[in-house]
């Protein structure tokens, strides 16, 4: 056992970073953040999204307020769980927390999260072992990936494709969102073919 281990003061708090672009969220990454209320309390889960500097309007186009009210709209999710915030080095403070005694996991799919190294401030996480604070270290969680082929690139261009049907549209909406919103389809049709 290392020296900084055993100096570590245990965490008595949690704050679970479920980040992504998401552009747009669909119904596979709801399924992940319900998984992870149902495991880790509503309390304690955040949505950690922001816009990159090099964001490209093609890949990129809903603002952060854009994001946040299809998440709200589309699948319910409390505005104050939505955190503008980097992924992979969230700002605890945010989430109204306490960074000094708030253990913070960064929640990755299985793909995504074989690309981080662990080792120096990141570590897995292991259910069941004490935490310690987001100022000592953080945790990587792996989910695994609930999208049913879904996916916001072929989403957004079918959104965008000119001579598609109408009701194809709405069918391709409603399987990406699991339901249908007449409000948020016209939103996210007129933004996508440069509406809005």
């Amino acid at each position: 056992m290392r020296y900084s281990q055993l100096t570590e003061a245990e965490a008595t708090d949690i704050a679970v970073m479920y980040g992504g672009r998401f552009q747009p969220m669909h119904s596979g990454h709801h399924k992940v953040y319900m998984n992870l209320v149902r495991k880790f309390g509503s309390s304690n889960v955040f949505i950690a999204t922001t816009i990159a500097k090099n964001a490209q309007p093609e890949k990129d186009p809903f603002s952060y307020e854009e994001k946040t009210g299809i998440m709200t709209d589309m699948f319910g999710i409390p505005a104050d769980k939505i955190v503008r915030t980097s992924p992979y080095q969230p700002d605890i403070s945010l989430t109204n927390k306490d960074p000094n005694n708030t253990a913070v996991l960064l929640v990755f799919s299985e793909k995504d999260a074989g690309r981080l190294k662990t080792g120096g401030y990141l570590r897995m996480y292991q259910d069941g072992k004490p935490l310690v604070s987001s100022d000592e270290a953080g945790y990587i969680y792996t989910v695994p990936v609930e999208d049913d082929g879904r996916s916001a690139t072929t989403f957004r261009n079918v959104m965008r494709m000119d001579g598609i049907e109408e009701k194809k549209r709405q069918e391709a909406f409603t399987d990406f969102f699991g339901t249908f919103n007449p409000q948020v389809y016209e939103f996210i049709k007129d933004k996508l073919n440069g509406s809005v």
